[in-house]
């Protein structure tokens, strides 16, 4: 069950006079310092009398700022968008979120398709085909409009074409330029996924939903081996830190195994984890009302495997990964796990839980196990876990902590490049000390309210010392707040680049 909006993303070679004849609902011109010399764009300035380079002159003086346009005569678009562009120093969440705002106007004006001259200007150190890709991942991920649970009100994405303009491209470069823009749309089409299932209410996306979903995952993708195992089998296997976070749920657990093998098969793979609990109250530590709707979003780390292994599918990647999703929904009740009970992990290792709310890290420590057996290279969980990396980092980036520095540079380095920004947190020695219980060989929670994200971490670090590993705290990032509650599908782009870029060899 992938979430693709757009039917189609195409690239188009266009010639001197390519612009003028173009039929489209939208074009979209990015007004850079290239733009004026370009042939086409001059061909098309002529057939206005100069209108079009008036208006940029009179109405476009910020970076970003765009003006519609009517329609030109001679001209067969039935729009004209002009954007200003922005300058190469420009950070790049700014290029970002010009071409956000792009989808949405395309949305808005109700338009079935749009065409983007993005220009050859890109951030510093970026080059075109980082630009072209950037264009298909971000128009498609924001093209994207929920409406699942609507009926009277419902509204779908309008835009279901995205042409993107170049010229003067080799035959080799634009092959070079049609495989970017196809990475792009996989990538957002990940994105998507991820932020489907995050969008959809708890009661509408439980635990064994989401294994149909998984499951019916194979259809689209053969490549994909999918496993599923229910609470008898998590028993079975002595899942008994996962399965305290279930027990007061009338819904049962599931954990999903998501396999891919693009690459040599002597190559171990890279193993992806992430929570889903699918609703959280806290259980018997219960959460406070305010914004506990939001709580249908603790389930984004999964959402985000889920993501990544469908990009990773869809573009047939020479990778091998392997994909965890441990998924509950962790409620309160007379079965619910009680502060100070004692629960024996798949390690072996006794956790003594002294908040039921702390529940993500005690999915993730018997995942994290079980994970060991595929004997991977590289580890890396996703949770939205802990509220203080909030408090930490703000909205703007996902924390990270590992066991192995490399894992981590390349975590922010891919973070940088797709613009889906990371930053890192120590996890020392000293912050082991949070751990320590008198009634257990761990407590799931320690340190008061200091240092919270990177307590959890260092949690997490005593079921990961078999393999390099990185915990990512999402809560800051894989949905928003306000000013609309709404899922971000990050960090799979991150996770993407990370992979598809061979970083990790």
């Amino acid at each position: 069950m992938a979430h693709k909006v757009l039917n189609n993303i195409s690239l188009k070679n266009i010639e001197s006079s390519g612009l003028s004849k173009l039929k489209t609902d939208v074009l979209v011109i990015v007004i850079n310092k290239n733009t004026k010399n370009n042939p086409s764009f001059k061909e098309l300035n002529k057939l206005s009398k100069n209108y079009i380079s008036k208006t940029v002159s009179s109405h476009l003086k910020d970076s970003g700022s765009s003006i519609m346009l009517p329609k030109i005569d001679g001209v067969s678009a039935s729009n004209i968008l002009l954007v200003k562009g922005l300058d190469e120093k420009d950070p790049i969440h700014k290029w970002l979120n010009m071409y956000k705002a792009i989808a949405h106007k395309g949305n808005s004006l109700g338009s079935k398709d749009i065409s983007v001259m993005p220009g050859t200007s890109a951030p510093e150190g970026k080059d075109e085909y980082w630009l072209i890709e950037m264009v298909s991942k971000i128009i498609e991920s924001n093209v994207y409009i929920f409406s699942e649970t609507k009926n009277k009100t419902i509204k779908e994405p309008s835009v279901k074409k995205l042409t993107i303009l170049t010229s003067g491209l080799s035959p080799s470069n634009l092959t070079k330029a049609k495989k970017a823009a196809k990475k792009g749309y996989a990538i957002g089409e990940g994105v998507n996924t991820a932020k489907y299932l995050g969008d959809l209410p708890a009661n509408h996306c439980t635990p064994r939903i989401i294994e149909k979903k998984v499951k019916a995952m194979t259809k689209d993708f053969p490549k994909l081996k999918v496993k599923s195992f229910n609470e008898k089998d998590m028993q079975k296997m002595g899942m008994g830190s996962f399965l305290s976070v279930s027990r007061g749920s009338e819904e049962p657990a599931r954990m999903m195994v998501i396999e891919y093998k693009g690459g040599k098969s002597s190559e171990k793979p890279i193993a992806l984890v992430g929570k889903g609990v699918t609703f959280d109250t806290g259980g018997v530590s219960i959460k406070p009302s305010p914004g506990m709707d939001e709580m249908k979003w603790d389930m984004c780390g999964a959402a985000t495997v889920f993501g990544v292994m469908s990009t990773l599918a869809r573009l047939n990647a020479d990778v091998n990964v392997v994909g965890v999703m441990g998924c509950a929904e962790n409620m309160c009740s007379s079965k619910a796990t009680k502060p100070g009970d004692v629960v024996t992990s798949m390690s072996g290792q006794t956790i003594e839980i002294l908040n039921t709310d702390a529940e993500g890290r005690l999915i993730l420590a018997d995942c994290l196990t079980y994970v060991g057996k595929y004997k991977p290279s590289y580890v890396i969980d996703m949770a939205t876990l802990t509220g203080a990396v909030i408090i930490a980092l703000g909205r703007h980036a996902s924390g990270v902590m590992a066991n192995n520095q490399h894992l981590a540079d390349m975590i922010i380095e891919s973070g940088e490049e797709s613009g889906d920004r990371a930053w890192q947190l120590p996890l020392w020695d000293e912050h082991q000390s949070c751990t320590k219980t008198k009634y257990a060989d761990l407590a799931n929670i320690g340190g008061g309210r200091e240092a919270g994200t990177i307590h959890a971490a260092a949690f997490l670090s005593k079921f990961t010392n078999d393999y390099k590993w990185a915990h990512i705290d999402i809560a800051a990032t894989a949905s928003y707040s306000t000013p609309v509650k709404a899922g971000t599908g990050r960090p799979v782009p991150l996770i993407s680049e990370l992979l598809l870029s061979k970083k990790l060899k």
